[in-house]
């Protein structure tokens, strides 16, 4: 028996979008199922989300994202982007498993540098008068201190991490430092200086702007940011309006109430 027999009933999912053969998603699979067993029985659940668009505009058009939930280390995510989906699907998986032992060995704090990957999905070309917000998602940004969202960001493979920062009780937002791998604080009202961290992390001196969604979106589209983080004119609270790998926008914005 292998140990999967063993374990509870597993949660995996292979979710594809987009032209695959079913070959590719069954191959997907088989490969999931030996990263689960690798892992260990502290595996809840797993995801493995496969695309592939009809745009063949970008040269790497196959797109992975997988990710584990561990009992002792939290949801695990990575996304890349490769020519063909089954070399997607083992460079994702593979990264994935890296990444999960060593957020085990060390929390993720101080490996930073080894979570950059030139493999991320590219941008697609689009026009800016057709672009568009596509998606809109509404969250209750958990209470962290900025090192604590920095690791989550680093395990979720995220650009970006939205939260409600613990020292201050405001909307915050970690990003990485574009070119040095160090990371960057944004608060949606004040600055407040930092204590000691072992992280390269600096804070803006400044708040984030203040926009109605309009002028977000065209500084967006004047912009090479891969993102803009402002407060709302009407509820002072913190949204991020970013950039989709299809060329379009999503916006992210707090429950209203949650703090």
């Amino acid at each position: 028996m292998t140990r999967l027999r063993h374990r509870p009933a597993l949660d995996l999912r292979v979710e594809i979008r987009g032209e695959l053969p079913r070959e590719d998603a069954e191959y997907a699979r088989t490969r999931a199922l030996a990263l689960i067993a690798d892992l260990g029985p502290d595996v809840h659940a797993a995801r493995l989300r496969l695309t592939r668009p009809r745009d063949r505009s970008v040269t790497r058009p196959s797109v992975a994202q997988a990710s584990v939930d561990l009992a002792d280390v939290g949801r695990v995510r990575v996304e890349l982007a490769t020519v063909t989906v089954r070399e997607a699907v083992d460079l994702a998986l593979g990264t994935l498993a890296g990444r999960a032992g060593r957020l085990r060995e060390l929390g993720g704090i101080g490996l930073a540098s080894a979570f950059e990957s030139s493999y991320r999905p590219q941008y697609a070309p689009r026009p800016p008068a057709e672009r568009r917000i596509v998606r809109r998602k509404s969250v209750r940004p958990a209470l962290r201190t900025p090192e604590q969202a920095i690791r989550e960001m680093l395990a979720l493979d995220y650009r970006f991490h939205l939260f409600t920062d613990a020292l201050t009780g405001q909307d915050g937002l970690v990003h990485r430092r574009p070119g040095d791998g160090g990371f960057r604080l944004v608060r949606a009202h004040s600055a407040v200086r930092l204590g000691g961290t072992e992280l390269p992390l600096t804070e803006s001196p400044h708040p984030a702007p203040r926009l109605e969604p309009a002028e977000a979106f065209r500084q967006l589209g004047l912009t090479c940011w891969p993102f803009v983080f402002h407060t709302d004119p009407g509820d002072g609270r913190g949204r991020v309006l970013y950039r989709r790998y299809d060329g379009h926008y999503g916006l992210i914005t707090p429950i209203a109430g949650a703090r």
